[in-house]
């Protein structure tokens, strides 16, 4: 007679938060806090429901009250940084929180931001964008053990060059031509 094995992992109220979990409400709580009072200020200069701040003043109250609340209910359950000094568990949060594919996308987003600002143009600074971003986010592709495969490389920054080029000209018929939106 066999019995049916006893599972022994412990529930998910049981598991002890990773570092940097409860640090990302804080971080909500922080960014949506902020945002609400500029939204309060832009509502007190345009009152209304109607008015263009009533939809960021709703959604940033949003955020801050599910983040009081996930505060609230996770504040006393056990995370694996309990105990450690501030300095390690502030690392652990942002490493946590912003691991190399985020902190690279943000990094690309601020270049493609200056790019624009800079008045290079939407339609080069958008295809150089979309091509890197592609390009490093394929590159489990190229990648190798030993470093980088030449014909794979080549392969992927040539699809990626590609699926740039029919974004590109999906923006240019539908927003250019078709809605007739100014692009910067």
């Amino acid at each position: 007679m066999s019995y049916p094995k006893k599972n022994t992992d412990p529930s998910p109220e049981e598991k002890p938060f990773r570092s940097g979990e409860k640090g990302f409400a804080v971080f909500w709580l922080l960014f949506g806090g902020y945002f609400f009072y500029q939204s309060m200020k832009l509502y007190q200069k345009y009152p209304g429901l109607d008015s263009c701040a009533a939809v960021p003043l709703f959604v940033t109250g949003v955020i801050v009250v599910c983040a009081l609340i996930i505060l609230l209910i996770d504040r006393k359950k056990p995370s694996e940084s309990s105990g450690k000094a501030a300095g390690e568990v502030f690392k652990a949060t942002l490493h946590t929180m912003f691991p190399l594919d985020v902190l690279v996308t943000v990094l690309l987003i601020l270049l493609y931001c200056v790019a624009l600002n800079l008045r290079l143009g939407f339609y080069p600074s958008t295809s150089i964008f979309l091509w890197v971003a592609m390009t490093w986010f394929m590159r489990k592709n190229y990648l190798a053990a030993g470093g980088i495969d030449q014909k794979m490389l080549v392969r992927t920054a040539g699809k990626n060059l590609i699926w740039t080029a029919l974004a590109i000209i999906f923006i240019l018929i539908v927003f250019t031509y078709l809605f007739k939106v100014v692009l910067p």
